[in-house]
């Protein structure tokens, strides 16, 4: 046998696999349109987390506690708290107590509160370092560096506007709503809970029409395709459920966590999150007319849901629409703060819409398709 006989019939079959491929035309313009979409969807992200700077005021509560008045003609901690709201984008509520401004924060009334502690005045007048406390909520992981930043820039404009040099102004971060336990585990740690179930139930059951033989045969019988759509979603939710008490376990004992709500709860919201995941795979599956193509369309939801997941991006009003953002802030809502489930019925009912449409989208694709790939 020649030595060029196994390379000719490894670039034969290989020939045979390019023709494939290129027989399947939408396949391959998903290739080429992959990088395109997944660019302008980071733009689009980029884009609305502009918007959202520029648009959206930051509210913040204050708490003057300062009884200090040691500067001649001039309340420094009143000046302070208009100085802060005269900055652009700002709004500011005064509270009468701490107690108060936890509230406004912990109903998400205000984005942040500042506390300025007593003796701020007498600080500033005798050039020493005078403190302020800054409270952000740890269910606005992104939030806490913008409170931050923009207290401090606060300080520098009121230092400026008075002409100080040597007395300073010490803006001390305070995080609420921690649940006991490592703060990057509790914030990344729901966040990965959350899109693992959505994610990977999106995975398997993005195969589960196109390319399935049994169900060739299955159709033949006085099954009908709308049948087989509701029991594709519950066997892969099912199978979603199970994931998610698993992750659920793991998250809470192996970071040793006591979060606000109980067991039950959480197992609510990510049977929600894997119903989700399921209907998107069922959608992706119906709409595929190949394997290639419904790995493909799972991609794009993939890079998709990572960049608009709003955890590294702000993405503003995008975030009120997509399953796994919403699944994500009823998780914070009631691990971190407590909250009854109830209290989130909004984020709850935009959930189950996009279930139902996406439900209904199956049914009608798979009802007009004549066979199955």
């Amino acid at each position: 046998m020649s030595v060029l006989e196994p390379l000719k019939r490894i670039i034969s079959l290989t020939r045979k696999e390019i023709q494939t491929i290129i027989k399947d035309r939408t396949a391959i313009l998903l290739v080429f349109l992959l990088p395109v979409i997944t660019i302008g969807t980071l733009a689009l992200a980029i884009q609305q987390n502009d918007i959202q700077a520029e648009t959206v005021p930051i509210y913040f509560g204050v708490v003057d506690l300062d009884t200090t008045d040691t500067y001649p003609g001039l309340d420094l901690s009143e000046n302070f708290t208009a100085t802060l709201a005269g900055l652009e984008g700002v709004t500011v509520t005064v509270y009468d107590n701490e107690s108060a401004a936890y509230n406004a924060l912990f109903y998400n009334e205000v984005d942040a509160y500042v506390v300025i502690t007593d003796g701020f005045e007498h600080a500033l007048a005798m050039n020493l370092p005078a403190i302020i406390n800054v409270h952000t909520s740890n269910t606005q992981l992104r939030g806490q560096g913008e409170a931050i930043i923009t207290v401090t820039a606060a300080a520098l404009s009121f230092r400026e506007k008075l002409g100080w040099i040597q007395s300073d102004i010490l803006t001390i971060p305070e995080v609420e709503f921690v649940p006991e336990g490592d703060v990057l585990a509790v914030q990344v740690g729901a966040f990965l809970v959350v899109f693992c179930i959505f994610m990977a139930i999106a995975l398997i059951s993005c195969q589960s029409i196109v390319g399935d033989i049994p169900l060739r045969r299955m159709l033949l019988t006085p099954t009908s395709k709308l049948e087989v759509i509701f029991g594709k979603i519950t066997a892969y939710s099912i199978i979603g459920m199970i994931q998610g008490i698993l992750l659920l376990v793991l998250w809470i004992l192996g970071f040793q966590l006591n979060l606000r709500t109980d067991l039950v709860t959480l197992m609510i919201v990510v049977s929600l999150m894997a119903l989700a995941g399921a209907v998107s795979g069922v959608v992706i599956s119906s709409l595929s007319t190949s394997r290639l193509q419904a790995n493909q369309g799972f991609l794009f939801l993939l890079l998709g849901m990572m960049i608009l997941s709003g955890m590294f991006i702000d993405v503003g009003v995008i975030s009120e629409f997509l399953p796994m953002n919403l699944g994500m802030q009823l998780i914070q809502e009631t691990a971190f703060k407590g909250l009854p489930l109830i209290s989130g019925w909004s984020e709850l009912i935009r959930i189950l819409i996009f279930i139902i449409g996406g439900t209904v989208i199956s049914i009608l694709v798979l009802w007009r398709k004549k066979t199955l790939a």
